[in-house]
């Protein structure tokens, strides 16, 4: 009888762990928005420290239990060419993704954030078209600053924004920008496109480690069972 309830025990045990599969992973991936430009000359050809600069860096997460996604993007402190003194500010973020809705939205300064999403995209440089248009209000999104968004809807989750941005790349707009890159015509933003995604980690979800401590327990317990 005793062997049977370790053999029931380790049984269960094993299914629960089975049990874990890879969709109660929450995975979270960052992107990185790189200067394209380079400051060498000729009297100074080694001069390269702005070129393939990290200019500001997004994070995609899934959010506890699915169905969305959160955002965090910030502005790093860099050299890019500003047209003032207030350096530059970073005025939307553009992404190719399905439908859904930002219940809210937060930052590290008092900030207006305005989420849309259309249907019939956006059309962006090089025919890039986008879904998702994220405006950060005024000249407040300055260097070293962030921002954390929510989405939500089916089909949101890091991994399939991630995977979409492989072929449309999610795109960041830069304001403020002055020397040769800032046109008075394109309104002085420039357009950066982000680099590929890389994950950051897998992290099981908190319901996840409640499974994996049950299934952990119950093999313990047969296992001093089957000593004594």
């Amino acid at each position: 009888m005793n062997q049977l309830c370790r053999q029931t025990m380790v049984a269960a045990a094993l299914a629960v762990l089975g049990s874990v599969s890879s969709s109660a992973w929450a995975d979270s991936y960052t992107i990185d928005f790189k200067t394209f430009f380079n400051t060498a000359t000729a009297d100074n050809p080694f001069d390269t420290k702005t070129l393939n600069f990290s200019v500001a860096k997004l994070t995609i997460s899934d959010l506890a239990g699915g169905n969305g996604v959160q955002l965090t993007l910030k502005q790093n402190s860099h050299t890019f060419a500003a047209l003032s003194g207030s350096g530059n500010f970073i005025d939307a973020l553009w992404i190719k993704g399905p439908v859904g809705a930002a219940p809210g939205a937060s930052s590290s300064v008092p900030m207006p954030i305005d989420v849309t999403y259309n249907a019939a995209p956006f059309t962006k440089d090089v025919g890039y078209a986008y879904n998702w248009d994220i405006d950060f209000g005024g000249s407040n999104f300055a260097e070293g600053q962030s921002a954390v968004l929510t989405l939500t809807g089916a089909g949101l989750t890091a991994a399939n924004l991630t995977a979409i941005a492989q072929s449309t790349p999610i795109m960041l707009s830069l304001g403020n920008v002055g020397g040769s890159y800032g046109l008075a015509s394109m309104g002085n933003t420039v357009n950066f496109v982000g680099g590929a995604p890389m994950l950051v980690t897998a992290v099981p979800e908190p319901a996840t480690y409640a499974l994996m401590g049950l299934g952990l327990v119950g093999l313990v317990w047969a296992r001093r069972r089957h000593v004594a």
